[in-house]
């Protein structure tokens, strides 16, 4: 049987291929740089299905944030290896999963648009060119974690409408302290601010947040779309749950730069799949 794994900070999905019938689940996230080998162990054993021996996997695609080199991929693929120890395991990047979901065997430009963000060109078998990503203190612009951490220093400076505020703070119930603290001192932050994600796109009508969604989405696009300028008569695909969410804005962002995103999906792993019986 096959396994393949589309990941991303927040969640990973699964899909267990076993001959004409396909088997899905979920974990949390796996980021080798925020790697806990054993709560990735448990996770996995927990929501992996009951009716499969872990013996039977014998060929396992992951794809994830963060395995953009040999050492990281190494520790990816000796954390599954406890678990599905009969398993061949290839690891991938996120921005390659991407691309295969969005453009097939096609060239084009993949963007993700998730926790993180990032961006790529894809001749149709491989990332040909990338520009950094630098995760959300130095990048990360247009992601869940660049929108939850512009609105929450636009809530902590006072540059959002009174009304948005005492909203945010009915529905988190947070003090300073608490949001510093989760920032600077807690695990995972880049999931914290992405959590901020819903509300924000649930008070878009708001000016302060349509403004911030906007800037973010621009400078994604500006910094890490734009710069692929030689190819410009390539196809720009995004995949992530923001760029599902926040379709609208995020479109009206790329039509004010002269382009339309072609493509726009929320989750990969299915059209994985697909690719994957090419």
């Amino acid at each position: 049987m096959k396994l393949i794994a589309e990941s991303g900070s927040t969640s990973t999905n699964w899909r267990v291929l076993d001959n004409d019938k396909t088997i899905g689940f979920d974990t949390l996230g796996i980021n080798p740089l925020f790697l806990n080998k054993q709560q990735v162990i448990d996770d996995i054993k927990k929501q992996f299905p009951k009716a499969i021996r872990y013996s039977d996997i014998t060929e396992i695609q992951f794809y994830g944030p963060g395995c953009s080199t040999k050492e990281r991929c190494k520790l990816v693929s000796e954390t599954l290896s406890q678990i599905f120890t009969n398993a061949l395991t290839e690891i991938n990047t996120d921005l390659l999963a991407a691309a295969r979901a969005l453009f097939g065997k096609q060239a084009g430009i993949a963007c993700i648009l998730g926790t993180g963000s990032n961006s790529g060109l894809y001749d149709g078998k491989r990332i040909i060119e990338n520009i950094p990503a630098t995760g959300y203190i130095l990048g990360d612009e247009g992601s869940g974690a660049n929108l939850g951490l512009r609105f929450i220093k636009a809530y902590l400076n006072k540059k959002i409408e009174h009304e948005l505020a005492q909203k945010f703070e009915q529905s988190f119930q947070l003090q300073v302290s608490d949001i510093i603290d989760r920032v600077y001192k807690g695990a995972y932050p880049n999931r914290f601010l992405a959590g901020f994600a819903p509300f924000i796109n649930q008070n878009i009508a708001y000016p302060s947040i349509k403004r911030i969604c906007t800037e973010s989405f621009s400078e994604f696009i500006d910094w890490h779309i734009l710069p692929y300028n030689k190819h410009q008569t390539q196809e720009i695909s995004v995949a992530g749950s923001i760029a599902s969410h926040f379709e609208t804005t995020l479109q009206e962002a790329a039509l004010s730069k002269g382009f339309q995103f072609t493509k726009i999906i929320a989750k990969p792993i299915d059209s994985l799949v697909d690719y994957s019986v090419l």
